[in-house]
Parts: C-alpha cells; structure tokens; sequence
C-alpha cells in the first residue's frame, strides 16, 4: 500500500495538473479511503478468492500523459457517482491515480448500425501499471454496441486497474462486451457499475480466453421500472491462471428482469471463482429473475469457487438461482472414442460444446463466429493463440 501513496505523493502535481478538475474533485477523498483501509483481504466478502495484496506487491512502473488541460470541465459531473471510492478500496485507488477518463456519450434515440471497439494494446519494455476509467453515457432510446478489448503484445509485466461507469438512460438498449486475451504475466481489475433506467436494456458479455490474473467485478443497478439486464460470461482457464468474476445485480424498482449465466473450464492447475448476488429491494415488486453458473473442471489439481446468491425483501418475485461443478462426461468420452474420435479431439469438442450454450446468447451475431474460433484455438492450445487473427 505504501508504495502506491508513495507513488501518489510524487506525481500528485502533474496528474491534477493535467487532469479535469471533475476527476480532481474527488481525488483527495479517494486517497484518504485508500490510506485508511488498504488493499481487501481475503476476509473482505467480494475479495475472498483473490490475493489483492499479492498482485499489487510487485514494484510497477506508471506511465504519465501529458494531455493539456482546460479552462472548463470537459468530464461530466456524473464522474464517479456509480463508482463509490467508499465502497471499495481498488476504486479508490483507481480514483487517486486516474489522470484521464475516456467519455463516450450516445446521443438521444441514436441508432448506431456499428459497434464502437474500444481496444487497450499493451506494450512495455518494463513493467508497468495502467490505471484505466472509462465513463459511458447512453441517453434515452438510443440503441449502442460497445467492444472492449484487451489485450497485450509484449512478453512483460502488466497490471491494470479500470474502473467503468455506465448510463442506460430510460428506454436505451446498450450491448457491452468485454474481452480479454492477454498472457501468465498479465494482472487485470476491471469494475463495472451500472445503472440502468425506466424500461432500459442492458446486456453484459465478458469473455476471458486468455490471461494471467483476472477479476472482473459487476455492479448493475435497476433503478427504473421495466428495466432488463442480462449478464454473459465465458471463461477459460489452465495452466497457474486466475479467474474471478464478482456480479451484483440490486432490483431497485418494479417490474424489473435479469439474466444470468457464467461458464467456466478450469484445467490443469487454475484457479477460478465466481459470487452472483441478486438483491431485491422492498419496493421491487414483480421481479422477475434468474441465475445461472456452470462449471467444467477438467483436471483433479484444477480449482472452482462458486456462490450464487439471493437476497429478497420483496413479496411478489420469481426468483431463482444455481450452480454446478462437474467433470468431462465419461460415457460422452467413451462414445466418441468408440466412434474413431481421439481422446484429445473428445475432449475438446465437449469443452466446445458446454461454451457454446454462452456464445449463443450473445446477441451481436458477428461477434458469435469469433468467440467461437477463439475458443476453438485455446482448447486447441494451438501455437500463439493469443495472436490468431
């Protein structure tokens, strides 16, 4: 912890120098949080499959811009109310050290026919920090497909800490996907928070096909009535890979419905987790909603956390949620087998297949071939299947 403060303390003039003052505003209120509670531990709740403190250990190097800065604040005023610095230390930081915030705005009932890629290429001849915001604002009835991408060219140490906040203004459809193909020496903490507006719909896809340590933590807030919100998510994991995905999804009004279904293939000596909260407030009568986490590990040294939740203060819900953990199907494999199909080719084609139920859903059809190749590569565990095209 005392490195970062350290770091803080000698950059401090030339991050709010070149930074908007919305950002500034709430730079010094995210430092004191973060030098009074530190990194999580595993005894924080969301945090408990995570080594936090072990991942932010390594001394990183921290790349300054030099962007001009302006007489009039260029960032919105909503900057930073999703993103609570007292609800999570990571966020904090993540405030104390965001020098600039890419804003995208979608205007009102704007129909975009192409999705908007936003892609993050690391390259570092040292090891280096990132630390990413990203504030995304869609204004009633517009319609908007948004890619982020990660991932990372140079064989180096990388640790990035993002923080997005996302507007889905009243009767908005917003399509959000988040990829990651990055390597072992690669440290991600992405934080997503939403809120999702009157008859609003939000549909949320991460798909992480490569990495080293990854924790993506979802925040969904349905604040207005009618408002819908599915939550996708694939993960591949081998090797010593980390995957953790922490979702919250608060029914804050009625009528309200969610989605939920995460897969995972956890193999050889992996280590992945995955804690689904849905939270029905009192007055969120008429919910309606599901949860789903699926899990296929593959190896006995190869390890799976899972936690689905409910939390219901209301009286009129259809609520339901599950998970399950299990191997490779012995009589699938045998029956292949018998059928002249190898024992690698049977396994992948059942890996294949249990993903496939997550690719489906995906609603941006061109996007389905593509997920679909990139899984095929990493259970092939072809050569430089980071790099495919």
């Amino acid at each position: 912890m005392n490195q970062y403060l350290q770091l803080y303390r000698d950059v401090q003039s030339h991050i709010t120098e070149h930074s908007d003052p919305v950002v500034n505003a709430l730079r010094a209120e995210a430092v004191e949080v973060f030098t009074r509670k530190g990194f999580p531990t595993s005894h924080d709740e969301r945090y408990r499959y995570t080594a936090v403190g072990e991942a932010f250990a390594p001394n990183y190097g921290f790349q300054l811009m030099s962007g001009n800065t302006g007489s009039s604040p260029q960032v919105p005023d909503c900057f930073g109310t999703l993103a609570d610095v007292h609800a999570d230390p990571l966020v904090a930081l993540n405030t104390m050290l965001t020098q600039d915030v890419l804003v995208v705005r979608v205007p009102a009932r704007e129909l975009r026919s192409h999705p908007l890629q936003i892609s993050n290429i690391a390259r570092a001849t040292a090891p280096l920090l990132q630390v990413r915001r990203i504030l995304i604002i869609v204004e009633p009835e517009a319609h908007v497909q948004i890619i982020l991408s990660d991932k990372a060219e140079a064989d180096q140490d990388f640790l990035t800490s993002q923080v997005t906040e996302l507007f889905v203004g009243q009767g908005a459809d917003v399509e959000l996907y988040d990829m990651e193909e990055t390597h072992a020496r690669y440290r991600r903490f992405h934080h997503l928070f939403a809120d999702v507006a009157a008859n609003a719909r939000l549909t949320h896809t991460v798909a992480t096909l490569d990495c080293g340590l990854t924790r993506n933590q979802t925040d969904v807030r349905l604040s207005g009535e009618g408002a819908h919100a599915t939550l996708l998510g694939c993960a591949v994991a081998d090797a010593s890979q980390h995957v953790a995905n922490d979702t919250l999804i608060h029914h804050v009004a009625p009528g309200c419905e969610s989605n939920e279904l995460y897969k995972y293939v956890v193999d050889e000596n992996a280590t992945a987790a995955f804690a689904g909260r849905i939270l029905v407030a009192q007055d969120a009568q008429q919910t309606v909603s599901n949860e789903r986490n699926a899990n296929l590990v593959c190896a006995p040294t190869a390890h799976m956390w899972t936690q689905p939740m409910l939390e219901i203060y209301a009286d009129d819900v259809q609520c339901s949620h599950g998970a399950t953990v299990g191997q490779l199907n012995d009589d699938a494999l045998f029956y292949m087998r018998q059928r002249g199909i190898s024992a690698d080719e049977a396994r992948t084609l059942l890996k294949q297949a249990f993903a496939a139920e997550v690719i489906a859903q995906v609603p941006l059809a061109a996007l389905r071939p593509r997920l679909t190749h990139l899984i095929d590569k990493r259970f092939r565990e072809c050569e430089n299947c980071r790099l495919c095209k």
